[in-house]
């Protein structure tokens, strides 16, 4: 009986530990597609909630490790770890709850289409609201096979979570039943994955273009010092030398890479602007600005003349490291000066946001979610350029997850998606998913894109036809009446 009970914390906890080892990062992607089969197993036996719950916190727990690279900064975001991990170990555990009770009542392949259905429904729900969050997504894991990640372009990326959990759940029923058939079903599940991928993209129709995009190591705490701006300047004016010099269309630096509000200062402005005329290129840059008092998180651009053609305002800040969520509330709770401590200003969101004159522009945490960048694309945005610092992570595996994530924006939109990151990895990936350039180092990556007109389904529908999928799943696994389970 000990042995059992040993073994009913063991598998849940294997599972996650194995499943964080799928995930970019560490980067065995493929052995998701076999890891979540011990904490279904557990499910299946009627321990869902406990599995579910034992499942996520080791998953969790591992794979956002990089999280307390942020300790430096504040004790915290200890206590934010555990928080966050307790908070999506409880989705996992209330999910299995609801498939063991399902599994009682509900023949094979009907719970096995509610396990696809509820772990890819909980990956959309997840990233819903002000608190949505998106990293530790299983379809993350597959991001450097690109066969597995072309459905996105017509389904979006759940369709890529769900296609995982589905073989999963029929190589689990496989070895449960002793059952050929369900193996069947794994094998069908993977091929659905692969099949869009034989599919024709359209070729790029416009011209090709030379980007340099500026990647630096510029450590936070330095970026953080308004000291350090001269320095800086010119750290950065030489790799601007060194882009100009590629004769490049457009030259990209990373979010904020200056501790300056750029706009505001006029000798950092007429540095960038003095690159734009030098190169006759477009520039486009991260910086802060204030204006009437409110803070925002912006992108700039600029023509090749070195005129400021047009501003992006970041429409998503990051919870509880850009803005307060209910700091009203926080305060009403007697903690207004532990979240002062925290964050003493918010960052004001950007409202109704468009392209910067084709340049769909999602900064840092909102290109971790799809449907920022397929509305900019929807509102004429024919390249994807994405600033970032990740800096903050002290080069963990949170470059790894956040570039991870450019790979699908491109399949879903099929659009070129470039990445400019200061502590990160920067980088280019084609519109089918295919990496062409990138790099951890300081420097300049090189690289030819087209501006692309064309939509895909996903662009169009977003996620609707997904959810309806699942949607349909689940009512499918509702029970109708009890008695022997049926196939």
């Amino acid at each position: 009986m000990r042995r059992v009970k040993w073994g009913q914390w063991i598998l849940p906890l294997g599972a996650g530990a194995l499943s964080a080892a799928a995930m970019p990062g560490v980067g065995a992607g493929p052995v998701l597609f076999l890891s979540l089969v011990p904490l279904l197993r557990e499910i299946a036996e009627g321990r869902g909630f406990r599995a579910g719950l034992l499942f996520g916190v080791a998953f969790f727990a591992i794979d956002l490790r990089w999280v307390l690279t942020l300790y430096r900064f504040t004790p915290l975001v200890t206590l934010g770890l555990v928080l966050i991990v307790a908070y999506l170990a409880l989705s996992v555990g209330l999910l299995g709850l609801l498939l063991s009770f399902l599994r009682r009542r509900a023949g094979d392949v009907r719970w096995a289409l509610a396990v696809v259905a509820g772990f890819a429904g909980l990956e959309f729900l997840r990233a819903l609201g002000p608190l949505g969050f998106t990293f530790s997504s299983f379809y993350l894991a597959v991001s450097r096979i690109p066969p597995f990640v072309q459905i996105a372009a017509y389904v979006g990326p759940y369709a890529i979570t769900a296609a995982i959990v589905a073989v999963n759940v029929f190589l689990f029923l496989a070895f449960r039943r002793r059952d050929a058939r369900f193996a069947l079903g794994a094998a069908a599940a993977l091929a659905l994955l692969v099949v869009p991928a034989l599919l024709p993209v359209p070729p790029d129709a416009g011209e090709t273009e030379r980007v340099a995009v500026i990647s630096s190591l510029v450590e936070q705490e330095s970026k953080l010092d308004s000291r350090n701006l001269t320095t800086l300047l010119a750290r950065y004016g030489a790799l601007a030398d060194e882009a100009v010099a590629q004769d490049p269309d457009l030259i990209v630096f990373p979010e904020s890479f200056l501790p300056a509000y750029i706009l505001r200062n006029p000798a950092a402005l007429a540095r960038l602007q003095a690159v734009a005329r030098e190169a006759k290129a477009e520039v486009v840059f991260g910086t802060g600005d204030v204006r009437g008092g409110a803070w925002y998180n912006c992108v700039v651009l600029l023509d090749p003349a070195g005129d400021v053609a047009a501003v992006y305002d970041m429409e998503r800040p990051v919870p509880f490291g850009e803005y307060v969520p209910g700091r009203r509330l926080w305060e009403a709770l007697g903690v207004a000066a532990l979240m002062e401590d925290l964050l003493p200003e918010d960052l004001t969101p950007g409202r109704d946001q468009v392209p910067l004159r084709g340049i769909a522009t999602p900064i840092c945490f909102e290109s971790t979610f799809a449907d920022g960048s397929r509305d900019l694309v929807r509102q004429g945005g024919r390249l994807v350029v994405t600033v970032t610092n990740d800096a903050w992570f002290a080069l963990s595996a949170q470059r790894d997850a956040h570039f991870a994530f450019a790979v699908f924006r491109a399949v879903e939109n099929r659009r070129w998606v470039v990445q400019a990151a200061n502590g990160g990895i920067s980088g280019v990936v084609s519109p089918t998913g295919r990496v062409t350039a990138q790099t951890r180092d300081e420097g300049v990556l090189v690289a030819d894109v087209a501006r692309r007109n064309d939509l895909s389904l996903y662009t169009r529908w977003g996620d609707l036809p997904a959810l309806v999928l699942f949607g349909l799943a689940l009512v499918a696994a509702v029970p109708r009446r009890r008695g022997k389970e049926q196939m």
